[in-house]
Order: C-alpha cells, then structure tokens, then sequence
C-alpha cells in the first residue's frame, strides 16, 4: 500500500478485507486513511457499503452559565427605574467618596 493512489481508482479485495479488519478491531477511521493510503470520504462511503460504519456524534457541553436572557430583563428595567442599576451605585461610591 505504499504506492499513491490516483484518484478514483477502485479498493481491491484485499484493501477492502484489510479495511474491515481494521475497522472492526478498532483501528480509527484516520489511521486506516493512513495506511490504505484513501480518502476519510472513501474510507467511511466503503464503510457504510460493508455495513458496519458506525458513526460516532461529537456532543459539545456548555461548562459556563448562559445569562443572555438577564440582559433582555435588567437592561430595560435599569433604564425605566435607575436606582435600581447596581453600576450607578458603584460610580457613586467612587466618585461622590463612600
């Protein structure tokens, strides 16, 4: 497998046998690109034609609050009701002495 690939050349039996070895004894899709010398695209579509692709979702979690909903709140409440805007409190300390 050493010789480059041209592009669209077809597996032969033996890429395809070595390609589902690898993969079902938990060879990365990336790794098998790397030895087959193949696409990711080509690797996964040959794959999917095996049947036995699974593919795995990546779930991202959110570590930090979202307080995006409390400007919708606070801004417009600050504005009608000033005394109750925590930094015209904080410049009046400092300015007018505490």
């Amino acid at each position: 497998m050493d010789a480059m690939k041209a592009k669209g050349t077809r597996y032969t039996q033996n890429e395809i046998d070595e390609l589902a070895q690898m993969y079902s004894s938990g060879t990365s899709v990336y790794k098998i690109c790397k030895v087959l010398n193949r696409s990711e695209t080509s690797v996964k579509n040959h794959l999917k034609k095996l049947g036995i692709f699974i593919p795995t979702e990546v779930v991202l979690e959110e570590d930090e609050l979202n307080f995006k909903w409390l400007y919708w709140f606070l801004i417009p409440f600050w504005i009608v009701n000033i005394n109750t805007n925590p930094v015209g409190a904080i410049l009046y300390l400092i300015f007018e002495g505490g």
